[in-house]
């Protein structure tokens, strides 16, 4: 039987290593909004290189326009996970905007439940640039809802050596 990943029940980060994932993570303690969590990866642009004496390209060149990220909200985060998301100042429950646009870069791991209570999967951007707005006032009959984007950037170590961006695992639960 196939292990199937439905919905999303941890968001973690944790500092860029090099090249790596860190050791540890922190989980984001915020409510997750619904299906609101993300993966965009887009498709290669196909250049053909055709030659003369066939209709069919004598291969194909593919190459990456945009970047890959993944998307998702958060009801009414508490300031540190503002901090955290959008740079700035945070004391205590108060959170300031930052003056200038931050370069903040972590390490996320999305964690689902399965169709087997032993295991999870677990999705990891080793280097994500990462940045976030809010997106809905509250109201009513609504929250403050805050939009987080994580574009998935190079794991390069201080080597020089480029590692893998992007890990998919199925992780066992028991110890």
């Amino acid at each position: 039987m196939s292990v199937k990943a439905i919905g999303i029940d941890k968001i973690e980060y944790g500092t860029v290593g090099d090249g790596v994932p860190p050791v540890s993570f922190t989980e984001i303690p915020d409510a997750i909004v619904e299906d609101s969590v993300v993966f965009n990866n887009s498709d290669p642009t196909i250049t053909p290189l055709q030659q003369e004496t066939s209709r069919h390209p004598f291969t194909n060149i593919l190459t990456k326009d945009e970047a890959d990220s993944v998307e998702f909200s958060l009801y009414a985060p508490v300031a540190a996970t503002l901090g955290i998301l959008m740079g700035g100042t945070v004391t205590s429950d108060k959170w300031e905007e930052a003056t200038t646009i931050p370069d903040i870069f972590k390490t996320w791991k999305f964690s689902t439940p399965t169709n087997e209570n032993v295991k999870h999967v677990e999705y990891t951007i080793v280097n994500g640039r990462t940045f976030a707005r809010f997106s809905q006032a509250p109201a009513k009959k609504k929250s403050e809802i805050v939009l987080v984007k994580i574009l998935k950037e190079a794991a390069i170590t201080a080597a020089g050596v480029e590692k893998t961006a992007f890990i998919r695992e199925i992780v066992d639960d028991t110890p």
